[in-house]
């Protein structure tokens, strides 16, 4: 019975336990501190309102370079796809064949100047024969009037005055074959002068096929992909290479005849003609996967008509290539022109906007730092910015970071950020 009675009041480390556990309070709930949030309060500041249109980019600049002569291409004088400058060799055509029509060219021109020279001597000959003949008829001519006087006084015989009638007509018979020799010396003169200026005409044609044969860019810019062979016999207006300038380069793009009027108000002058007003504006232009607007141009072309069946204006832009980034013709880009600036807009910072099916709208601490749900309306992009016309005040304290860590009716930590934007105009 005592050994009954001993186990009966030994106490085990389990049961030990639960007598602990049964004794100790019940747990209390705690609250969780509030969520920190970050909060900023809008700027006020001039935003400058951007239009974009995509566009497309045209060679300033572009020549099909062509033979001008017939011949064997002899040597390709530059490696594809090369910048070349302007009037820089890049064919040689053989010139023999030239070479030798250039010498018989001045063989040509030494002889008809050769055969123009005798000409002028000739008339030189002929221009005596005259005087000398001239100077006869004039003493015939006066000793047949005396010999005409005596022989009417019967002073003479008549054999005597026939004899002096004879030497007059001799004389002018001489006067006249001088003439007759002029006349032919001019003629003479007139075809070797012709003969010298067809000769000269094809000596200089001759020299201009030779300097042809070297064959240069006309424009500078780079080349494209050679489009005939060294050794290949090519014609004249044969097509050898395509030449492309790269920079600088055009954009074209449309605008409306709305945004049109909004340029014509933000840049225009009321005494130029409204078809140059929206020229010697800055624009912005980005590639397909540029990070912002990294080209600067000026536009320098607005077409002076209206498309009726679209609406549209075209314009166009001249940009410059910048260190590692080219622009190409025939790309697609967008561009960035300023249309106006908004006074006193109110900017947060983008991240801060939030959407769902019933619209867009940010958090807004009160004093109570309870954030409440407020809806809004935004303008353009600023940066990393973006105006809101309708919902906020200059003073509200808008949730930027931590808007995940809200709960209806809960208290926030709201932490204030300093808005990550300078006044001034945008940067493209």
């Amino acid at each position: 019975m005592r050994s009954y009675s001993q186990t009966a009041f030994v106490l085990t480390p389990v049961s030990m336990l639960f007598l602990v556990a049964g004794c100790s309070p019940p747990s209390a709930y705690q609250e969780l501190p509030p969520s920190r949030v970050t909060v900023a309060t809008p700027i006020v500041q001039t935003v400058p309102i951007w239009h974009e249109e995509n566009g497309e980019t045209e060679a300033v600049e572009q020549a099909v370079v062509r033979s001008r002569v017939r011949g064997i291409l002899q040597e390709i004088k530059f490696e594809p796809d090369a910048e070349v400058t302007e009037g820089k060799p890049l064919f040689q055509i053989e010139q023999k064949e030239f070479l030798n029509a250039v010498q018989a060219a001045k063989a040509s021109v030494s002889s008809a100047k050769a055969a123009l020279v005798s000409a002028e001597a000739a008339l030189s000959v002929a221009d005596a024969r005259i005087a000398a003949a001239e100077a006869e008829v004039a003493v015939t001519q006066a000793d047949f009037n005396r010999q005409s006087e005596l022989l009417d006084q019967d002073a003479i015989a008549r054999s005597e005055w026939e004899a002096s009638q004879a030497r007059l007509a001799t004389a002018k018979a001489a006067l006249q074959e001088g003439t007759a020799a002029r006349e032919s010396a001019e003629a003479e003169i007139e075809n070797a002068e012709a003969t010298v200026e067809k000769a000269e005409a094809t000596l200089a044609q001759v020299k201009l096929d030779l300097e042809w044969t070297t064959v240069t860019a006309p424009i500078g810019g780079r080349v494209t992909r050679i489009l005939t062979k060294r050794g290949n016999l090519v014609e004249n207006g044969t097509e050898l290479v395509e030449i492309v300038q790269h920079d600088p380069i055009w954009v074209n793009f449309n605008i409306s005849d709305r945004l049109l009027l909004d340029l014509e108000r933000e840049y225009g002058a009321a005494d130029e003609p409204s078809d140059r007003r929206v020229t010697d504006v800055t624009a912005y232009v980005k590639r397909s996967g540029d990070r912002g607007y990294p080209f600067e141009g000026t536009l320098d072309f607005a077409d002076p008509r209206v498309d009726q069946a679209t609406g549209t204006m075209q314009l166009r832009g001249v940009f410059h290539s910048q260190p590692g980034k080219f622009l190409l013709p025939g790309l697609f880009v967008r561009v960035r022109i300023q249309i106006g600036s908004r006074e006193n807009a109110l900017l947060i910072p983008e991240r801060a906007i939030n959407r769902d099916a019933t619209g867009t709208f940010v958090y807004v601490v009160g004093d109570d730092n309870i954030p409440a749900r407020t809806s809004v309306t935004t303008g353009p992009k600023h940066k990393d910015m973006i105006v809101v016309d309708d919902g906020l005040q200059k003073g509200d304290r808008v949730i930027v970071d931590g808007v995940q860590k809200v709960r209806p009716g809960a208290t926030v930590n709201p932490v204030n950020a300093q808005t990550p934007v300078e006044t001034g105009s945008e940067e493209p």
